[in-house]
C-alpha cells in the first residue's frame, strides 16, 4: 500500500508540476491575495502550505482521489479495538493487585502472585501478534502522514517561488526612504548643539 501511495505520488507530483508551470502564468493562487486578514504575523484561515495544496488538491483529479483514499482509512477504529480490549486486562491485573495486597496470609498471597504472572505472561504471549500488527499500523501510518507532507511542501515550492518571483518589490522606494533618512540624519546632527 505505502509503495503504491508513493509511485502514485510521485506520478502525481510530475504531472502536477507540469500542468501547474503552464496554468501558473495565468493564475495565482488565492492564498496569495492580500483579502486574508493577518494579525500580527499571524495569518487567520490557517496554513500557506495547506491553503496553497488544497487549491492544487481542487484542480488535479489525481490528487483529489489520493485526498479521498487518505480521508477513507481511518486506522483508528481498527487499532482502538486492541486498545480498548488491552485496557480492560490492564484494569483487571491493576485490580488483581489491589486484591493480592488484602491477602494476609503470605503462602497464599504468593500463590496468588505467581497464578497472576503467569496468566499475564499468558496473555502477553496470545496477544503479541495483534499487538505486532497494531504496531505495523501506525508505523505505516506515520510514513504515509511523512510522504504526504512531503508531497504538499514539493507541490507548493514552485508556487511560492512563482510568487517570490513575480512580487519582489521594487527597489526604489525603499532607496527613497534611506535617501530620505540620510537627509533627516544630517539634518539633526547639523541641529544637534555640541555636548
Amino acid at each position: 500500500m505505502l509503495k503504491k501511495i508513493a509511485i502514485l505520488s510521485l506520478i502525481l507530483l510530475i504531472s502536477c508540476r507540469e500542468n501547474e508551470t503552464s496554468r501558473r502564468s495565468n493564475e495565482e493562487p488565492k492564498a496569495f491575495e492580500e483579502t486574508s486578514i493577518e494579525i500580527g504575523r499571524f495569518r487567520k484561515g490557517g496554513d500557506l502550505v495547506d491553503d496553497l495544496y488544497q487549491e492544487l488538491v481542487d484542480k488535479s483529479p489525481e490528487l483529489k482521489a489520493l485526498e479521498n483514499e487518505l480521508s477513507e482509512i481511518n486506522p483508528r477504529d481498527t487499532t482502538n479495538l486492541f486498545y480498548t480490549y488491552d485496557q480492560k486486562s490492564d484494569d483487571y491485573y491493576n485490580s488483581v493487585e489491589s486484591h493480592i495486597s488484602g491477602i494476609r496470609d503470605s503462602v497464599m498471597k504468593q500463590k496468588m502472585i505467581n497464578l497472576i504472572k503467569k496468566s499475564q505472561d499468558k496473555y502477553v504471549t496470545q496477544k503479541a501478534d495483534i499487538e505486532n500488527l497494531v504496531n505495523t499500523i501506525n508505523k505505516k501510518r506515520s510514513e504515509i502522514t511523512n510522504y504526504h507532507t512531503a508531497l504538499k511542501i514539493i507541490l507548493t515550492i514552485p508556487l511560492i517561488e512563482q510568487y517570490q518571483k513575480q512580487h519582489l518589490p521594487n527597489k526604489s522606494p525603499f532607496e527613497k526612504v534611506i535617501e530620505k533618512e540620510n537627509q533627516l540624519l544630517e539634518k539633526t546632527k547639523n541641529i544637534t548643539p555640541k555636548y
